[in-house]
């Protein structure tokens, strides 16, 4: 009889292969440059997911933005605080330190489950510093808890004032943030009725925002009566509601569900959720307990599931900057990319954050999405028309019509691919250039077809060449 525990550690310390190593950066972070890939071979999957999460300790807070109710100040009333915290521009700044970090940092990990869960607790509005609060609320529960993550965002001013929270009182509930909790942060839909959301709602009565910007729980906006939620009965107040949730393995299996997703395939593998579970139970919701349970399995190694992903715009976007590792001399362009590929972080199109796989491909993106290295790599370009923001003022729309009518030409680092080529004869730059890249198998017809396309170049002028050309196939675009 095979001792399952044993093939699993065995595993777990093999030496993983060049393809393999790829997958884990791309899932765990945004890929890395061909040389820092070579450097990594010989590693296990537990070195890898070591060194991952030492990393990851490490992260600093995201502060660019200061606060503007600094000591002890406060607003005469919330129509004045939502005036001098609303900034467009500050949001903006934040989003390209985001977007820099996510490039430069040395902790891909953390950065790509603050993405993830910036996306499982949608926000969009422009009350900056806010915004910064919820973001770095955020970043530091991303491989926490889940249980002490999820109370401290049902408190977090941001959210609370974008579903209206400050709406809810005594004898007029405000249903928003009750449902969503239930329907996006927890259960999921169909696990709750009406009833449950109506009566979740009055538990939450008297959560609002203060006029220093901060939570705060007003006694006599809150409803103190008998509520039936989920089966049970008595005076409960939001925590309440919350542990309810927490301790439903139906919020469990919802949460393991989506990271799934996120790190392994977009179809689920049912048997492998319900494992993924049960390890987060039992580690008492820990959110590091069950990645770490996904990224030293063999579930998440398999054939299938390498290279199943499309890139969302952001994943994409930040692979660029970390594999030629470019730098903009007009940091507003990674703004413009953003509308262009339609996704901005810190704003999310609706509650429910973005949608995944094809959601971002159509004819129209895709064709976007293959011109990118002509963007980023070539000899410039303009930079491509971004759908309207309708929140933009006529004086952002003026600055980013200069934005996009101006041309494109970061610098990039070509010296990773070049360490990687260098004493292989040129006939083999093709599949090694493509192994690097591309996560799934070409045709040889598609190998060949690069180099036809690059003509006659030699030297550092064909490696770029080639590189162009792999970058436009289809197949990069899957992670």
């Amino acid at each position: 009889m095979i001792n399952r525990t044993f093939v699993l550690s065995h595993y777990r310390f093999m030496s993983l292969s060049q393809r393999e190593i790829q997958h884990f950066l791309l899932r765990t972070g945004f890929g890395q440059s061909p040389l820092e890939v070579k450097n990594l071979m010989g590693s296990s999957r537990a070195s890898l997911v070591e060194s991952a999460f030492s990393q990851a300790k490490s992260s600093a807070p995201l502060n660019v933005i200061p606060n503007p109710l600094a000591n002890g100040r406060e607003a005469s009333n919330l129509k004045v605080l939502r005036m001098i915290l609303k900034s467009k521009k500050e949001t903006e700044r934040l989003n390209k330190a985001w977007i820099k970090r996510m490039a430069e940092s040395d902790s891909p990990l953390l950065e790509k489950m603050t993405f993830f869960w910036h996306d499982h607790f949608a926000t969009s509005m422009s009350l900056a510093y806010l915004i910064q609060v919820q973001h770095n609320t955020i970043r530091k529960h991303a491989l926490g808890n889940f249980r002490q993550m999820l109370h401290a965002m049902a408190k977090d001013p941001a959210m609370l004032l974008f579903l209206n929270g400050q709406q809810n009182r005594k004898g007029h509930p405000n249903e928003n943030f009750a449902r969503e909790v239930m329907e996006l942060f927890t259960l999921g839909i169909g696990n709750y009725s009406e009833k449950d959301v109506q009566e979740a709602a009055r538990a939450f009565t008297g959560w609002h925002v203060n006029r220093s910007g901060a939570f705060a729980f007003n006694e006599k906006d809150h409803d103190d009566g008998q509520k039936t939620v989920l089966g049970r009965t008595g005076r409960f107040r939001g925590e309440e509601i919350l542990e309810m949730l927490l301790e439903s393995r139906t919020t469990a299996r919802y949460i393991c569900s989506k990271i799934y997703r996120f790190l392994v395939n977009n179809t689920e593998s049912e048997s492998f959720v319900n494992e993924m579970t049960d390890v987060f139970i039992r580690s008492g919701l820990d959110i590091s307990a069950v990645v770490k349970h996904v990224l030293l399995s063999n579930e998440f190694y398999r054939e299938e599931n390498i290279g199943c992903r499309i890139a969302s715009p952001v994943e994409l976007l930040v692979r660029y900057l970390r594999v030629f590792r470019l730098k903009f001399k007009n940091d507003n362009q990674l703004l413009a990319l953003q509308r262009s590929l339609s996704q901005v972080l810190f704003y999310p199109p609706n509650v429910s954050g973005w949608g995944s796989q094809r959601d971002w491909v159509d004819g129209t993106s895709l064709l976007l999405r293959m011109r990118l290295p002509l963007l980023l790599l070539a000899e410039g370009e303009q930079l491509p028309s971004a759908k309207s923001d309708p929140d933009m003022e006529e004086a952002e729309m003026v600055e980013e019509t200069e934005n996009r009518g101006a041309w494109i030409k970061p610098e990039s680092d070509w010296t990773g691919l070049e360490s990687v080529l260098q004493g292989i004869p040129s006939v083999r730059w093709p599949e090694i250039i493509v192994s690097y890249l591309i996560q799934r198998d070409i045709a040889k017809n598609d190998l060949d077809l690069l180099t036809d396309q690059s003509g006659k170049e030699s030297g550092p002028a064909l490696m770029r060449a080639l590189t162009m050309n792999t970058l436009t196939l289809p197949e990069f675009q899957l992670i």
